[in-house]
């Protein structure tokens, strides 16, 4: 009964929240990505593999049970893993469905305009001579390949290390910046949709072997089905990305260079590594010039926007106030006996 009265009128919360400190807007964002990207997908009239889908939200959405049970119990640096890890996910599969939705538009495509600027910007550019150029330097472009899928394990290994180095509020301003340049990028592309550079100068991708992904090419494929209204059902697996610009490749290793540099001991290796992934975002991710300038201005809005949600109340905790400790002190002198009072 004392320890209980103690608990009560101690400085440290009686009851822990479930959720995160700072954690309530990204929850906020998945949400409304994922309301946004339904009723898109309703408005468009294309329809989803409600089994596949249904999966894939138990697989996702546990992590996310485990971790806000585990922040009740206080163990917050698996918490925030558990939580921050699968609302990474969540939100990156539904602003992928949103773009899904978006991509049934009809408007005009914008590679001429964006492969003139590049040549404006550098006269004499020739986008396609330069990729085959670039596609018998097999050194080169297997390192290429390497940093440019780097995006597939890098913000997981991100989360994970700014977890267990105790930077929550970090992890949640990553993914608040995160979410925001996707948002962003939304809707920049349904502004100005785009098949990609490969597909607009007529490259195959047996004319560039080096070029081991295959998303240029069949991000041209799906936005064509989308905008010919061919391709009406979509499963879990047919996700991909097909936002030609501006480039989210540049855009994010704009973000986890930025969100690695709290931590010194990996601060330049993470620099180092994004600044390669920016600039292969060219020939594997097949964008053009413009689409990289882009995708980092994108990346800075999105930082401000995480910014502007990063406040003090978002944290969920407020410092008690002196009056709050006066009185815990004197419960605390009335509840316990001397004894105790000394050995504490």
């Amino acid at each position: 009964m004392r320890a209980t009265i103690v608990s009560i009128a101690g400085v440290e919360p009686v009851s822990r929240s479930v959720v995160g400190k700072g954690a309530v807007p990204v929850y906020a964002a998945v949400a409304i990505a994922w309301t946004v990207a339904l009723l898109g997908v309703s408005v468009r009239h294309l329809t989803i593999a409600l089994d596949e889908f249904a999966m894939a939200a138990v697989i996702i959405g546990t992590p996310i049970g485990v971790g806000l049970c585990l922040q009740g119990r206080g163990f917050d640096r698996l918490a925030t893993l558990a939580q921050g890890g699968g609302l990474f996910i969540a939100g990156c599969v539904g602003i992928t469905l949103l773009t899904f939705a978006l991509g049934t538009s009809d408007r005009p495509l914008i590679d001429p305009a964006l492969a003139a600027i590049d040549r404006a910007v550098i006269p004499g550019l020739d986008w396609p001579a330069a990729m085959l150029w670039l596609s018998h330097r097999h050194i080169l472009m297997a390192a290429a390949n390497w940093v440019y899928e780097s995006i597939g394990w890098q913000p997981m290994l991100l989360i994970v290390m700014l977890s267990f180095s105790g930077q929550h509020r970090r992890v949640w301003t990553f993914l608040m910046a995160w979410l925001g340049t996707l948002f962003v990028t939304c809707a920049l592309f349904v502004l100005f949709p785009g098949v990609g550079a490969y597909a607009h100068f007529g490259l195959a991708a047996a004319d560039v072997p080096a070029m081991r992904d295959p998303t240029p090419w069949h991000q041209a494929t799906v936005l064509s089905q989308l905008r010919a209204g061919t391709l009406h059902h979509i499963g879990f697996v047919d996700l991909d990305g097909i936002v030609t610009f501006p480039s989210f490749h540049a855009a994010a290793a704009v973000l986890l260079g930025w969100a690695a540099s709290s931590m010194r001991a990996i601060r330049w290796p993470a620099i180092l590594l994004n600044g390669a992934m920016l600039i292969s975002a060219v020939p594997i991710g097949g964008h053009y010039l413009i689409d990289i300038v882009a995708g980092c201005v994108v990346a800075v809005i999105g930082i401000s926007l995480a910014g502007k949600a990063d406040v003090p109340t978002a944290t969920g905790y407020r410092p008690p106030s002196r009056r709050v400790s006066a009185a815990t002190q004197l419960a605390r002198s009335i509840v316990l006996p001397s004894g105790s009072r000394a050995s504490r």
